[in-house]
């Protein structure tokens, strides 16, 4: 019998059997927060613009599909920051409120921001 060569699979991590291991804590992450934006901008839950709604939804489809990779996963966590970061201080910064209180539309994309802070931060995997 010849022995096998190692084989790398989706996260980069190698099995000798050939086996795929299971995702990465950002590739979970990532397929989560995908989803739970798509939801977010399905739902009438808050009362947003329908500009918001198409925005949820496209970054939603991106997290879907970039997490089947741990590098992409990650990919879409500093994306998703940089955005909605670039979003949440703009929305801060044009804020007319008393007080500066955040919007529904503010609150929404700290939310985002804090996700992708989150999917590019976590370890990839646990310890065992």
């Amino acid at each position: 019998m010849r022995n096998q060569a190692p084989v790398k699979d989706r996260t980069g991590n190698q099995d000798k059997t050939g086996n795929r291991s299971r995702p990465s804590r950002a590739q979970l992450l990532a397929l989560l927060v995908g989803l739970f934006q798509i939801a977010f901008a399905l739902l009438p839950v808050l009362p947003l613009a329908e500009g918001h709604h198409a925005l949820h939804i496209c970054t939603g489809l991106a997290g879907v599909v970039l997490a089947w990779r741990h590098e992409h996963a990650r990919l879409y966590g500093v994306a998703l920051l940089l955005v909605y970061g670039k979003l949440l201080f703009d929305d801060m910064n044009a804020s007319t409120t008393w007080l500066q209180l955040p919007t529904l539309d503010t609150v929404a994309y700290g939310r985002s921001a804090v996700a992708g802070l989150v999917i590019v931060l976590v370890p990839a995997f646990g310890r065992r």
